[in-house]
C-alpha cells in the first residue's frame, strides 16, 4: 500500500514539475516572439513635439516598421541622421538586455559615450535622389531628375498630407529660423531632403542639410492613438 502512495505521489510530482516546466516554457516562447517582433516586424513610437502637425499629434503614437528603409516620396520615417560614439560593449550588452526585457520601451544608458543624446524622430521624405528643389513661402518645388519642369511636392506624390504654414509679417526674412524660402538644391545618388510637416516649429533640412539612406530607421505606417486621430500614412 505504502508503495503504491510512494508510486503515486512520485507521479504527481512528475506531473506537476511537467505543467510548470510546459507554462515557463511557453511564456518565454511567448516573451521571445513578442520582442522579436517588435525588433523586426514593428513597434510603437510616440511623437513628444508638434513638428509633424496637423496630421501627426503631439504625444501620437505611431507603428514603425523597421525593416522598410527604403523611402519613397512623401513617406514618412523615423530616422537619426546624427553618428553617435558608441559605447562600450558592456554597456551595450546591458542596454540590450533592458530593452529585451522591457520589450524595446527602456534602456539604462542612453546617448553615446560621449554623453550626447539623439533620440530618433520621425519626418516626412520630399527630396528624392536626383532632384533640384527650392522653397517659397514654405512650399517646396521639386524637379525630379532627367524632367524639365519644377512641381510642387503635393503634384509628384501620391500620399496626401497637410502642412502647417503662415503668412509672417511683412518685414520678416523667410531665410531665418525654419525657413519659408532657400534656394535651389541639387541632390546626390544618395541624398535624400526631409521636412516636418509644422513648416513654422521644425528641425530638418533647412537646418541640418539632406540625409543619406542609412539614417532611416524604419517607415511609419500608421498612427494610431489618439483614436480619434487614427490615421494611415
Amino acid at each position: 500500500m505504502f508503495k503504491d502512495i510512494y508510486a503515486i505521489s512520485y507521479k504527481m510530482k512528475r506531473e506537476l514539475y511537467h505543467k510548470i516546466f510546459t507554462i515557463v516554457f511557453l511564456v518565454l516562447m511567448c516573451f521571445v516572439f513578442v520582442n522579436l517582433f517588435m525588433n523586426f516586424v514593428l513597434f510603437p513610437v510616440r511623437n513628444i513635439s508638434v513638428s509633424m502637425t496637423p496630421d501627426i499629434p503631439e504625444d501620437g503614437l505611431e507603428l514603425i516598421a523597421p525593416l522598410w528603409r527604403t523611402p519613397g516620396r512623401g513617406d514618412v520615417m523615423l530616422m537619426q541622421p546624427y553618428v553617435l560614439e558608441p559605447h562600450p560593449l558592456p554597456i551595450r550588452f546591458v542596454n540590450l538586455l533592458c530593452r529585451f526585457v522591457t520589450a524595446q520601451q527602456w534602456q539604462p544608458f542612453r546617448g553615446d559615450k560621449a554623453g550626447n543624446r539623439s533620440s530618433p524622430f520621425i519626418r516626412r521624405v520630399i527630396g528624392m535622389p536626383g532632384d533640384t528643389l527650392y522653397l517659397d513661402k514654405y512650399l517646396v518645388y521639386i524637379k525630379p531628375k532627367n524632367e524639365n519642369h519644377f512641381l510642387t511636392e503635393f503634384e509628384l506624390t501620391e500620399t496626401k498630407y497637410d502642412i502647417t504654414v503662415a503668412n509672417p509679417p511683412d518685414q520678416w526674412d523667410q531665410k531665418l529660423g525654419s525657413r519659408g524660402e532657400m534656394e535651389e538644391v541639387v541632390l546626390g545618388a544618395d541624398e535624400y531632403f526631409v521636412l516636418c510637416d509644422n513648416r513654422l516649429e521644425s528641425s530638418d533640412s533647412r537646418t541640418w542639410g539632406v540625409v543619406k539612406q542609412s539614417a532611416f530607421r524604419g517607415k511609419v505606417l500608421l498612427v494610431y492613438f489618439p483614436v480619434n486621430r487614427f490615421r494611415v500614412l
